[in-house]
């Protein structure tokens, strides 16, 4: 199971209660995985005002709700995650180890660990909201208590649910940390941590610079957590140049403003290929890669070529005779979900007692979509033409 960095986390900030709400916000507490259950409803609460439901919480932080509907975390309890939670697929202890981030509410969690570490059943699961992924709650609501940023805005009382606990460094990145770092002893492959992108960050300009995981991907306050989907996004952190000289193109993609590395962990990949168009036929030609590449297994990696923020990386690509007379073109292609395509691909193959086959087909079947071509570059008969893109097969 995940444990909190005490020596990182553990520090106290300040928090001005609204409303009456009282009380100083702790890291180590807000975070404790799995997160408790909420616990009995404070006297006077509606049922709007009690619930844990993202669509309730959207009856009055509509455009929050929006961008949240949106996003990858409401996704995080989606099909590819949901068709392994079974047995024997998956053991009940890493089932919770999966939920601490992807559905870390008590309310959510399949099991309960009791005496002597066994796990049962868990009677308060609210199975509905366990297929929200991470929800409003999952990082606002602590024993019906809200919590958020100080508002822009003077907020007067009276407000619902008793008002809320307005904490300084609610949008730190140690508040990101919990999901997206693993701990020292957890899982490595070539002695890397599999999640390691809260110290690639800790560990570049930006952090030295004080621009927070929220400084970009939680702009103005967007619950929107754009990423690696988002070709928009991953342009304003890449920058990507193809310049020819004779029969040579050269493709370099600088990591010019992420600030983790350029893909961060093992699920995506970059392609960066060449082609040649002739007679209405694309050809691939040469093929290079961007990302982290392992076994399925985790037991080895393949190679690693990210780029560590504000690096470059360089591909030299030969054009052949053939590109004389056709289109010669170079692309950089996303593919966000690589690791889970191949992952999934396999479990349907297989077919492993246990496994939601139907779930998990659909899960490949969007894993499969999600690619996009970044960039393209094409020369004809040696001389520039256009900026139209191959195809990514």
């Amino acid at each position: 199971m995940r444990s909190v960095d005490v020596a990182l986390l553990a520090l106290l900030v300040s928090a001005t209660a609204f409303s009456g709400r009282a009380g100083a916000f702790e890291f180590t507490e807000h975070w404790r995985q799995p997160i408790p259950l909420q616990g009995p409803v404070p006297p006077g609460f509606d049922e709007t005002e009690s619930s844990l439901d993202p669509e309730d919480c959207g009856q009055c932080h509509e455009s929050q709700y929006n961008d949240w509907i949106k996003s990858r975390h409401a996704l995080a309890a989606g099909p590819g995650l949901m068709g392994q939670l079974h047995p024997p697929f998956l053991g009940s202890e890493t089932v919770e180890m999966c939920l601490d981030c992807h559905a870390p509410l008590g309310e959510q969690r399949i099991y309960v660990r009791g005496e002597r570490g066994k796990y049962t059943k868990n009677p308060d699961l609210d199975a509905k909201l366990l297929s929200k992924g991470l929800t409003c709650a999952g990082c606002h609501v602590r024993k019906h208590k809200r919590y958020g940023p100080v508002p822009k805005k003077t907020v007067d009382p009276p407000l619902p649910h008793e008002g809320f606990v307005a904490v300084e460094n609610f949008g730190s990145s140690r508040f990101c940390r919990p999901c997206h770092q693993f701990e020292k002893h957890h899982r490595r492959i070539n002695g890397k941590l599999v999640e390691d992108t809260y110290e690639q960050w800790k560990n570049s300009e930006y952090s030295k610079k004080g621009v927070s995981c929220a400084g970009c991907h939680m702009p103005g306050r967007r619950h929107l957590w754009k990423g690696i989907h988002d070709p928009a996004m991953v342009k304003k952190g890449i920058h990507i140049e193809a310049v020819k000289q004779g029969r040579v193109v050269k493709v370099t993609v600088t990591n010019s403003g992420a600030g983790h590395y350029f893909p961060t962990y093992v699920t995506p990949m970059v392609f960066v290929r060449s082609a040649v168009t002739l007679h209405g036929k694309t050809e691939l030609v040469d093929e290079k890669y961007i990302g982290w590449n392992v076994e399925l297994d985790l037991s080895k990696e393949n190679f690693d070529t990210r780029i560590p923020p504000g690096q470059s990386v360089s591909f030299n690509f030969n054009m052949p005779d053939k590109a004389v007379k056709g289109k010669f073109t170079v692309a950089v292609i996303v593919y966000p979900d690589r690791f889970y395509n191949r992952f999934f691909r396999w479990i349907l193959d297989a077919k492993p007692e246990g496994a939601d086959l139907a779930m998990i087909g659909r899960a490949f079947r969007d894993t499969q979509s999600s690619r996009y071509v970044l960039f393209s570059k094409s020369w004809k008969a040696l001389g520039l033409i256009n900026r139209s893109a191959p195809s990514p097969n």
